[in-house]
């Protein structure tokens, strides 16, 4: 009986989010799609975090898939890990990252409860769930063999927002980039015309005369 691959990981850095709008595949030089559309993630843990959990069902998973060949192979590089340290990537220095993939949208909800359901709130806009702010995620281990290419990888199955935090993509909200030059009287003058006598008479009469 296959056991449980489920779990949920530890707060993240979310780097190159696809949980709103899949990403598409890429495309060979005829144009051709290589694969399907797919949402996800990559999740980028600190030096220091647990990864005892995440290492336990890759474990389960790659022993599944490939017996006892999954140690000899993971060490070999024959077999891939879904545990990564790039150090070219710009990530916080000894930090290890994840990809983690779905055919489906994931679920995407806060940290704190929504009153009307005592559940996490659900979140909607993709503007909150950025490149640098803190998540947690529920993801599922698997082994896979495709074209010669052996490893275990993560499925995306929901998101948390944990907290926010500095962006990665350097993006800037336009509130915060431009400054404000005050409005004088006469602007606002402007903005807020005083009422004319045809706008009193209107007023008076409820404004039938303006369907008459």
């Amino acid at each position: 009986m296959s056991q449980n691959r489920r779990v949920r990981t530890p707060a993240a850095l979310l780097s190159y989010p696809h949980l709103f709008t899949p990403q598409e595949p890429f495309r060979n030089s005829k144009g051709e799609p290589q694969g399907d559309p797919k949402y996800g993630a990559v999740l980028v843990f600190p030096e220091g975090t647990d990864m005892s959990g995440m290492q336990a069902v890759a474990q389960i998973a790659g022993e599944e898939k490939f017996g006892k060949d999954f140690q000899k192979g993971l060490k070999s590089g024959r077999i891939r890990s879904p545990f990564r340290d790039d150090s070219d990537k710009g990530y916080p220095e000894n930090s290890i990252f994840i990809n983690a993939k779905s055919s489906d949208q994931p679920g995407i909800v806060g940290r704190y409860a929504d009153p009307a359901t005592g559940k996490p709130v659900v979140i909607t806009n993709a503007d909150e769930v950025y490149p640098g702010c803190i998540v947690k995620a529920s993801i599922t281990a698997y082994g896979y063999d495709v074209n010669g290419n052996k490893g275990v990888a993560f499925a995306l199955n929901n998101i948390q927002k944990w907290d926010d935090g500095e962006r990665l993509d350097s993006r800037i909200a336009a509130e915060d980039e431009f400054e404000a030059e005050a409005l004088s009287e006469a602007d606002l003058d402007d903005l807020n015309p005083a009422p004319t006598a045809d706008a009193e008479s209107e007023s008076d009469d409820g404004g039938l005369n303006a369907f008459m």
